[in-house]
């Protein structure tokens, strides 16, 4: 199985790389992110934290964005031109298709995700290195570990839109994907004030919330707010594990819910008739 996975992700992930969105994700987020230092003049003592939070929201809108174009590139565009029966049509069963085209696109989106995040985290030194040269900062810390972080939890959510982005592929072409994932991506980061959970309220209307808890991912606990508010609490963050337990708990809910959509997918692509 890995035999012909490793080729197909390869194949997916240059092509991708081939194709010239790619760059212009990639330069105009890192663009972007470099030119956050125009937007802090009254940010009043607070100006690493504003290029961290744009940074990251940059990242991450970049990373999901090419994710879903590589998905309907790779997946809806075969469709269309009919090239999905020739791959097929060798030793290669649909598992193995959906997987290696998810493995190209999240190594794609992966590197894509790195450079920027590198950008940023130059963009952080630079400012570290001038509070520095002005006498307000010392030269400790001069790597932002919370950055870090974020640009973490901007991959998780690009893995998590990406594989619900292939489960549309299957059937919707690149402007009806991309407008869909779009909507899922406002809807789970709005989700909880959309429709609040009450538990101690059995009925019909707590049933359907809950399910809907389950179905769509929760991409709240992976914006850059929440990583702000469990960072604002004094001595829980750093000093008693919170931190791991926090990136250990998005890590496994990210891998569950990211195998959980491939498989859906695997079941919906294996009844397609491919003409």
């Amino acid at each position: 199985m890995v035999k012909l996975l490793i080729p197909l992700a390869i194949n997916s992930f240059k092509e991708i790389v081939r194709q010239p969105f790619y760059y212009v994700i990639l330069f105009s987020g890192c663009l972007i992110t470099l030119m956050s230092f125009a937007f802090t003049f009254f940010a009043f003592g607070e100006e690493a934290r504003m290029i961290r939070d744009m940074g990251i929201s940059t990242i991450t809108i970049s990373g999901i964005l090419a994710g879903c174009l590589s998905s309907s590139l790779l997946i809806a565009n075969e469709f269309e031109r009919q090239t999905t029966l020739a791959v097929l049509s060798k030793p290669i069963t649909r598992v193995h298709f959906v997987l290696g085209k998810y493995m190209g696109i999240i190594t794609a989106a992966t590197v894509l995700i790195v450079f920027q995040g590198l950008a940023l985290e130059i963009a952080l030194i630079i400012n570290k290195c001038t509070k520095i040269s002005s006498g307000s900062a010392t030269a400790s810390g001069l790597v932002d570990y919370v950055c870090l972080l974020g640009i973490y939890f901007a991959l998780l959510q690009t893995l998590i839109l990406t594989a619900i982005s292939l489960v549309f592929s299957i059937y919707l072409n690149m402007v009806a994907n991309l407008t869909v994932c779009f909507l899922v991506f406002i809807f789970c980061h709005t989700f909880s004030y959309i429709l609040p959970f009450h538990s101690n309220e059995p009925s019909i209307a707590s049933v359907i919330i809950s399910i809907c808890y389950i179905i769509f991912p929760n991409l709240q606990n992976l914006n850059t707010m929440s990583i702000n508010e469990i960072i604002a609490s004094p001595g829980l963050f750093w000093h008693k594990g919170i931190m791991a337990q926090y990136i250990v708990y998005n890590s496994l809910y990210c891998a569950v819910y990211c195998i959980a959509v491939i498989c859906l997918t695997v079941i919906i692509f294996k009844r397609k008739e491919i003409a």
